[in-house]
C-alpha cells in the first residue's frame, strides 16, 4: 500500500520471483532478489520509456538467514571473540553476504545493455542497529550512500547530507528540473551547506555541522553539540532559530499532504 501509494505503478514481489533458491523469514534471498532484478531492468530498458525502479534487499535484517556455501566468515581473534555473541557473529556473516550479493549484482549488471543508460543508487536506512540512551542515536544515523553512472569523477562528499537529498540529485544528474514540494537540496551543487535529519521513535533531529536540535513530544527543543569524533551529544543552550526551522522540517510533509499545498500538474 505504501508503494503504491506514492507513484510506484508495479510490483515484483516474493510470487513473482523465478525459482528462489533460498527462502528465509523475510523471504527470498539477496542473490534471488538480485537475480529477478536483473530480469526486470532488462526488460525495462527494452521499453520506450524512462523508467525509476527500487530494489529493496533484506538479508542484512534478524535473524540474519543466509544460504550457506556462499561467504568465508571473518576469521576472530580470541579477544575479539570474546566481544561477540552467537547472534552478533551471525549479523556479521549476514553483512559479508548483503556485501556479496550485490557485488554480484553491479558485476552482472555491467555486462546488460541498461547499465551504460543508468544511474544506481545505492543507500542503508540506518546501521545494524539504532539503539542507546541518547534522545536520538546520532551515531546510528550515519549510513554509506553511493551513486554509480552519474558521469562525474569519482570524488567522496564530506558534507552532511540527508537521504531526502537523493532524489534531487539523481534528478539533477538525468537533466531534470526539480518542480516538486522534495525538500532535499541537489548535491551536485557544492555551495549547498550540509544538514541531516532523523527520526527515532517520536524525537526528531536536525543537524548541522556539529550543531543538532532535538525535538520531542510535549516538551520544549533541546541543542547539542555533536562531535563526529567522538560520537557524543553534548548540551548546549538552545538556539532558537535552530529549533524553528527543525519544526518546520517535521511538519512540513504532513502538513503540505493534508492542505494539499503542492500539485502534480502544472497550473
Amino acid at each position: 500500500g505504501f508503494f503504491l501509494g506514492n507513484g510506484f505503478s508495479d510490483i515484483v514481489d516474493f510470487n513473482k520471483i523465478q525459482n528462489p533458491q533460498f527462502v528465509g523469514s523475510w523471504g527470498a534471498s539477496d542473490e534471488d532478489l538480485f537475480n529477478q532484478a536483473d530480469i526486470e531492468l532488462s526488460k525495462l530498458h527494452k521499453g520506450d520509456k524512462p523508467f525509476l525502479s527500487f530494489i529493496f534487499s533484506s538479508s542484512n535484517h534478524d535473524p540474519f538467514e543466509i544460504p550457506s556455501g556462499k561467504i568465508t566468515p571473518l576469521a576472530y581473534s580470541t579477544a575479539q571473540l570474546a566481544l561477540y555473541d552467537s547472534k552478533e557473529l551471525l549479523r556479521h556473516q549476514a553483512i559479508q553476504y548483503a556485501d556479496y550479493a550485490l557485488g554480484k549484482f553491479i558485476d552482472q549488471a555491467k555486462k546488460q545493455p541498461y547499465w551504460q543508460d543508468t544511474i544506481f543508487i545505492i543507500v542503508a536506512d540506518h546501521d545494524a542497529r539504532a539503539l542507546g540512551n541518547d534522545l536520538v542515536p546520532i551515531k546510528n544515523f550515519h549510513i554509506p550512500g553511493v551513486i554509480l553512472n552519474s558521469g562525474n569523477k569519482h570524488l567522496s562528499d564530506e558534507r552532511i547530507v540527508s537521504q531526502i537529498d537523493l532524489a534531487p540529485t539523481l534528478l539533477s544528474l538525468m537533466g531534470v528540473t526539480n518542480d516538486s514540494p522534495m525538500i532535499g537540496r541537489d548535491l551536485n551543487n557544492t555551495q549547498v551547506k550540509g544538514r541531516a535529519m532523523m527520526q527515532y521513535a517520536d524525537n526528531f533531529a536536525y543537524m548541522t555541522d556539529e550543531n543538532v536540535t532535538i525535538l520531542q513530544p510535549q516538551k520544549p527543543p533541546v541543542n547539542f553539540d555533536y562531535s563526529l569524533k567522538k560520537k557524543k551529544l553534548e548540551p548546549k543552550a538552545i538556539n532558537a532559530k535552530l529549533a524553528e526551522i527543525a519544526l518546520a522540517h517535521a511538519l512540513w510533509g504532513s502538513l503540505a499532504y493534508e492542505n494539499q499545498w503542492y500539485s502534480s500538474k502544472t497550473e
